[in-house]
């Protein structure tokens, strides 16, 4: 038996050398999808629930096909074709995404189905959309294309492990550009019983008071995020430097994992201008986030990104996003500020997060 004490935190660590973000949109609780920016007024939770602010469907589905479509397929779909047409890209050479729960809505469908139906014969649609990689195929039936086609799920790893898997292809060589994305739902079903272990906060609480909450448990959001990659700089947002992942470690561990991705790509923490961190009220994680923020110097700019977009397995997708809107348009959103630096642009951004204390995600961006 393997004791705890020497377990290696660290599983993985990607060195992005050649990795290029060209497009990006979001679907979340704010409404981040008509401009791709985040608004100046921030939409609040409802019932502790940051939930979806869903774009016109109509102009991208006919009645018809809407009402075959579930919720997670309808913002998915949407959101791929918008980044694929930013990026100018008609057929992607590999589409991988990453998902913690899939269509919870689709699933629990299914299983009353099951139930209501006493186990005979079942519409199979509920079926066909719960599966985790039936976004991926629609959105490669849309494009009519057949190429490499991959969902990971691996809980707060998941959007992680897609972008390490289009680094791989990269370095391969077997490809040019990947859509690489993320998706979330919440259901009113599957939000009961996280809140049953402990998940949420027991009290309503505002967005706007989630830094300041002493007490343990979150709110819960979801989100839909897509990204285009590509190995050329030309036209880019922003570069994809580094990626690392840990599981279970301790602060000394997040803090040495920190230290070895700026150290990889020949930084020093002097020399980030931002961060991002998973912040989200639970104060049973604020000491690990606390013990990061305390690495950089006071002119360095600390932002919380989970008081905008809630707590799910892939929210590092939205984080991504932020980071990207920041490199690109060089300016921050004053209601998500931790502590306001005074670095006057953002050229090398990082971002830490992790989800229950269980899987831990570092990335670094750096402005093209």
């Amino acid at each position: 038996m393997v004791s705890e004490a020497i377990m290696p935190a660290f599983y993985s660590a990607v060195m992005f050398n050649k990795v290029y973000i060209r497009a990006t949109r979001a679907i979340c609780a704010q409404d981040s999808f008509s401009s791709n920016m985040l608004p100046e007024q921030l939409a609040d939770a409802s019932e502790n629930i940051l939930a979806y602010q869903h774009p016109d469907y109509s102009r991208y589905f006919s009645i018809m096909q809407l009402r075959r479509m579930s919720r997670i397929t309808r913002t998915g779909l949407v959101a791929a074709i918008e980044c694929l047409a930013d990026a100018g890209i008609q057929h992607p050479e590999a589409i991988i995404t990453g998902t913690g729960k899939g269509s919870i809505g689709d699933t629990e469908k299914f299983i009353r189905n099951i139930r209501d139906f006493k186990e005979g014969t079942l519409n199979p649609t509920p079926f066909i959309q719960s599966t985790y990689n039936s976004l991926n195929g629609l959105i490669s039936l849309h494009h009519d294309t057949s190429c490499y086609n991959t969902t990971f799920v691996h809980r707060g790893h998941s959007l992680e492990l897609a972008f390490t898997d289009a680094f791989m292809l990269f370095q391969e060589g077997r490809i040019k550009n990947a859509l690489v994305g993320c998706f979330e739902e919440i259901s009113p079903e599957h939000f009961i019983i996280k809140q049953k272990l402990g998940y949420w906060k027991k009290e309503i609480i505002s967005a706007r008071e989630l830094l300041d909450s002493t007490t343990p448990g979150t709110i819960a959001g979801e989100g839909t995020f897509f990204f285009v990659l590509q190995e050329d700089p030309e036209g880019a947002l922003a570069r994809l430097a580094g990626l690392r992942m840990l599981f279970e470690p301790t602060t000394e561990q997040v803090i040495s994992g920190i230290a070895q991705l700026l150290h990889q790509n020949q930084l020093a923490p002097d020399a980030i201008d931002l961060v991002f961190l998973g912040n989200n009220g639970d104060q049973r994680y604020a000491p690990v986030y606390d013990a990061v923020a305390a690495i950089f110097s006071e002119d360095v700019h600390l932002q919380a990104f989970k008081p905008a977009c809630g707590e799910f397995d892939t929210a590092s997708g939205f984080a991504v996003w932020l980071a990207i809107q920041a490199a690109r348009q060089q300016k921050l959103h004053p209601a998500l500020t931790i502590r306001p630096g005074s670095r006057k642009g953002f050229k090398n951004i990082l971002i830490y997060n992790n989800l229950n204390g269980l899987q831990h995600s570092i990335y670094l961006l750096q402005q093209v």
